[in-house]
């Protein structure tokens, strides 16, 4: 945003729990916003950023500088989820002012409250030395002591049952080979496409629904969603998933059902000093050794040392910190990254996923 339009806006300040303030302007809502303060590397896509459940409870940090330039969608049927937005700067007068909002009033429709004129190299540079911290967006620094003392105490609130579908949701296939049951833990949508472009009906779940209730209708498989929060905080759909893998059908997950499925089947969940968020992850294939750049959005991985080699295997791990981002089971049909594979433009690396899952619906090798 320019200085001269930041100077008709007010103060406002981003306050960390380790005492540390940035001063800004006020963005979107005026008011204040605590949450889990990550930061994201993606260069654009920021209106489905925010609209992603798996930022629920967060306070989301753009590292790209200038936000905003081509507008937003004011039609686009997403709800916004995160707690707050931190940018650089944010546009004034979008390329598409005549169809499109700025994100200040985007952000301000849906009721978010956004910082912006902050120095987000410096913040980004923090939290990558000292970890992920709690934050709050406020108007004003009077009770610090007190904001302080919340935001130590302040905890990311479990995010699935907000997120989650109401009711059963029904999604045809236009050349339908099978039937696939997802328990919806707040999962972004696009990725169901890549599933029924290969003939994969879909019906969505509460993500509370028992298993009784998923097999009922005799799928071929069931897919455990990405979602948000910690894995720890969801022991009911843990046990859930321990009846899946009794099942025996194929089990396909991604993101925090990866992490989900991990603990059903005993192994252990690490909190990541920063987490990996943005679209631009290099992941590499053990079976090849090929990198493969994925987009992620998580704050925890599995623990490499509690995978048991009877089990499973690991089949993907991070390139840049070495932590686990696939794995296949061997005592019940499952494949899991904690990755988002996708079959669409930039990202069609990742699509062989699909078709290997297809594979195990099909009967085959989830190694093939």
């Amino acid at each position: 945003m320019a200085e001269n339009a930041q100077s008709k806006v007010s103060k406002a300040y981003l306050v960390l729990e380790d005492g540390t303030v940035y001063e800004g302007y006020s963005m979107g809502k005026c008011g204040k916003a605590v949450g889990e303060v990550v930061f994201n590397t993606n260069c654009s896509t920021y209106q489905d950023l925010l609209s992603d459940p798996t930022y629920s409870g967060q306070i989301v940090v753009q590292t790209y500088p200038l936000i905003g330039n081509r507008g937003v969608d004011p039609n686009a049927s997403s709800r916004l989820v995160a707690s707050g937005y931190v940018v650089r700067e944010w546009c004034v007068e979008p390329t598409d002012a005549h169809e499109y909002v700025t994100l200040d009033e985007f952000l301000q429709e849906d009721g978010i409250t956004g910082l912006c004129g902050v120095d987000t190299r410096s913040l980004t540079r923090r939290i990558r030395k000292n970890g992920v911290m709690n934050g709050a967006i406020v108007d004003s620094l009077e009770n610090l002591e007190d904001l302080l003392k919340e935001l130590k105490d302040y905890r990311v609130p479990p995010a699935i049952g907000k997120v989650t579908v109401s009711e059963p949701v029904r999604l045809e296939a236009e050349n339908p080979k099978y039937e696939l049951a997802v328990p919806d833990y707040g999962m972004r949508r696009g990725i169901l496409d890549f599933l029924r472009q290969r003939g994969c009906n879909i019906t969505l779940y509460p993500a509370y629904t028992s298993a009784q209730e998923l097999l009922k209708n005799n799928p071929d498989g069931v897919m455990l969603s990405d979602g948000p929060g910690d894995p720890w905080d969801n022991p009911e759909i843990i046990e859930i998933i321990k009846e899946l893998t009794k099942s025996g059908k194929p089990l396909f997950g991604v993101g925090l059902g990866h992490q989900l499925l991990a603990v059903a089947a005993g192994f252990e969940i690490e909190k990541l000093p920063v987490g990996h968020r943005g679209s631009n992850q290099p992941a590499r294939r053990l079976d090849t050794g090929r990198v493969l750049i994925t987009s992620q959005n998580h704050g925890y991985a599995v623990a490499k040392e509690s995978v048991k080699d009877e089990i499973a295997q690991i089949t993907h791990v991070n390139v840049n910190d070495g932590t686990v981002e696939g794995l296949s089971y061997k005592t019940f049909p499952a494949l899991t990254v904690q990755f988002e594979p996708s079959d669409g433009p930039g990202y069609q690396d990742t699509a062989y996923l699909f078709d290997q899952y297809v594979a195990m619906l099909e009967g085959g090798n989830a190694n093939a």
